[in-house]
């Protein structure tokens, strides 16, 4: 049950599902969340944070009396061992020590869809299940450290891009969802749905996904067939929950009704249809295809949120922009100085200023000592801010060479 309550009547164990105040008007980076401690809620407090919905079926709701609320809490508490919520909290590691296990998780990710793809594409049964174990490393891996997967699922080879589209778009619904305070079962349906959303363009030709410029209305109504296409396929062999049947049929399905196959609009489409088509749409925006280069990740991020309202939830968007960062790790920025850096890390609470490295003088055009810097401190920096994001490309500058590390 969603009840609205004051701020100052927020406990410790309480779920907290909507702060009634636009993002960027506080500096929590969740919009939903477990209220841990009196602090936390004093925080909440100093941010301006008047009155908050909760969702007592995920936390403690309201009791009638200060007393009953006392002993609600240290039911709640009392219910869980110090043990039990050390071994439940995800081990964080560096980001180096992350990239090299994603690495390898990526690879099998990839090469697990492919398989499936080519099953779809010969006729054969497509058992999705396979996915399931991969997934789960998955979200084990954006717990130990977010700033890993995401960016590396990011780069992909033209020739293989379908498989590399599908795993990267489902390491971004996992952030977005960890964002959005979702429990891991519900992650591991979303990220599934996500891996075999595009399972039905195996029937389609693929000079006609590649195809530059417009779509005739014949070859256009034959691209939107891939979405039913690909639930037949899926259901063939394998039972997939309803979160993930919503992400394969409704991942193309746009807030103003202008999208398909069935011309949803606002909430008909699902949440996890509605966080589909975000993920869906950015990892595609920062692709390069043959028929249009890659937008840098902040220029993706600027259209996306521009379409907030219309084509996307609003919100759910003001959310993808705080997961990923307005620059996110990985992008190559241009400082005042007139240096490049690529983005290390981001600040959740100032996501204009992140810690970059800088590599590259664009003045001179050629490599510097590479220098850690971290725009949000008010001393010691020599560069400047952020100018625009940069591309790659442009620059002659491998982008997998200077990922985080």
């Amino acid at each position: 049950m969603i009840r609205k309550i004051a701020a100052g009547e927020l406990l410790p164990g309480m779920y907290v599902v909507d702060l009634h105040k636009r993002w960027f008007e506080h500096s929590s980076w969740r919009s939903q969340f477990l209220v841990k401690d009196a602090a936390h809620v004093q925080k909440l407090l100093a941010d301006g944070i008047r009155e908050v919905s909760i969702d007592t079926t995920r936390g403690i709701d309201l009791p009638a009396s200060p007393i009953a609320r006392i002993n609600d809490v240290e039911r709640k508490l009392q219910s869980l061992s110090l043990a039990e919520i050390k071994a439940a909290a995800p081990r964080r590691v560096s980001l180096g020590e992350e990239r090299r296990r994603a690495t390898r998780l990526l690879s099998e990710a990839s090469g697990t869809v492919t398989d499936l793809m080519n099953a779809a594409c010969a006729g054969r049964d497509v058992d999705a299940a396979r996915l399931e174990p991969i997934v789960g490393k998955m979200i084990e891996s954006v717990m130990r450290n977010p700033d890993a997967l995401v960016p590396l699922a990011r780069l992909k080879q033209m020739d293989a891009y379908a498989t590399e589209h599908a795993v990267a778009t489902a390491a971004l619904i996992i952030a977005l969802g960890k964002q959005q305070g979702l429990p891991d079962p519900e992650l591991e349906k979303l990220a599934l749905g996500t891996l075999v959303k595009d399972i039905g363009q195996a029937a389609l030709d693929a000079k006609l996904i590649a195809k530059p410029g417009m779509l005739s209305r014949a070859e256009f109504s034959l691209v939107q067939s891939h979405v039913e296409e690909g639930l037949a396929v899926l259901e063939a062999t394998t039972r997939l929950s309803e979160t993930s049947v919503a992400v394969v049929l409704e991942h193309h399905e746009r807030y103003d009704g202008s999208g398909y196959p069935y011309r949803m609009a606002g909430d008909e489409i699902t949440p996890a249809g509605r966080m589909a088509a975000i993920v869906d749409t950015y990892d595609a925006m920062t692709s390069a295809r043959p028929y249009r280069p890659a937008l840098s990740p902040s220029a993706a991020l600027k259209q996306l949120y521009g379409e907030g309202g219309r084509q996307f939830d609003p919100e759910l968007v003001a959310a993808f922009v705080k997961t990923v960062g307005i620059y996110p790790v990985g992008t190559l920025v241009l400082l005042e100085s007139g240096h490049l850096a690529v983005v290390d890390a981001v600040h959740q609470d100032n996501l204009l200023s992140p810690v970059v490295r800088v590599i590259y003088h664009a003045g001179r055009r050629q490599y510097v000592a590479p220098v850690e810097v971290d725009l949000a401190r008010k001393f010691g920096n020599h560069y400047g801010q952020i100018v625009r994001a940069e591309s790659y490309e442009r620059w002659g500058i491998s982008p997998l060479r200077w990922q985080p590390a």
